[in-house]
């Protein structure tokens, strides 16, 4: 006969494994309806918006070294907007934010930064001069 000390290691085991499966399970994003999907779509479209702004930053890395001999500008201005860009989104960080909190901060994240990109592929083609 089990003993209740003796299952719960295995109880919980079991619960973190399907958690984390659960979370790192694909979602469906044009029909998400859970808020652990949302969260999970959320970050996907984060992560695919600084991809492509590091490929924009990247371009106007070699078109500021191209215009000034140097990159240290356009280093100075990223490092500026990374600064702003976190303020700007920590105010979705309520002290009880609830689970609703990773959505917001990850859709401010996403909007900030594909407006960042938007601008530095126009400073790349050489539109922002």
């Amino acid at each position: 006969m089990w003993k209740l000390g003796s299952l719960v290691p295995l109880i919980t085991a079991a619960t973190l494994s399907a958690a984390s499966a659960q979370q790192s399970a694909p979602a469906d994003c044009v029909n998400a309806q859970t808020q652990a999907d949302m969260n999970i779509c959320s970050s996907e479209a984060y992560d695919r918006a600084d991809k492509a702004l590091n490929e924009a930053y990247k371009a106007a890395i070699a078109q500021a070294t191209q215009l000034w001999g140097s990159p240290d500008k356009m280093r100075d201005a990223q490092r500026a907007w990374i600064a702003y860009r976190d303020k700007a989104c920590a105010v979705y960080e309520y002290p009880d934010g609830g689970s609703i909190q990773p959505l917001l901060i990850n859709e401010c994240m996403t909007k900030v930064t594909q407006d960042r990109t938007d601008d530095l592929n126009i400073f790349a083609k050489g539109l922002g001069n």
